[in-house]
C-alpha cells in the first residue's frame, strides 16, 4: 500500500522560505554587530597607545630644566698687583 501525501500549500513554503530569509539577516546582523564591537575596542586601545607615546615624546623633547646650583659659585680670585 502506497501513502500519498498531498503537496504543502504554496503559503506554507513561501512561509518557510521567509523565516529562514529573517534567520539569515538577524545572523549578519549579529556578525555586523560583533565586527563593530571589536573595532570599537581597537581604536580604543591605539588611542590609549598614541597617548603613551604622546607623553613619550613630550618629555623627551621639552627643554631641558635650567639647572640651579647647590652651592653659590666662588668668586675668582683677584690677581696680586
Amino acid at each position: 500500500m502506497k501513502l500519498i501525501f498531498p503537496a504543502p500549500p504554496l503559503w506554507n513554503r513561501r512561509l518557510r522560505e521567509r523565516g529562514s530569509a529573517t534567520v539569515l539577516v538577524l545572523a549578519l546582523v549579529g556578525v555586523m554587530v560583533i565586527y563593530v564591537n571589536n573595532n570599537q575596542a581597537t581604536l580604543g586601545a591605539l588611542k590609549r597607545d598614541l597617548r603613551h607615546v604622546e607623553q613619550q615624546q613630550l618629555k623627551k623633547f621639552q627643554a631641558p630644566p635650567k639647572p640651579t646650583p647647590a652651592v653659590k659659585p666662588l668668586s675668582p680670585a683677584k690677581p696680586a698687583p
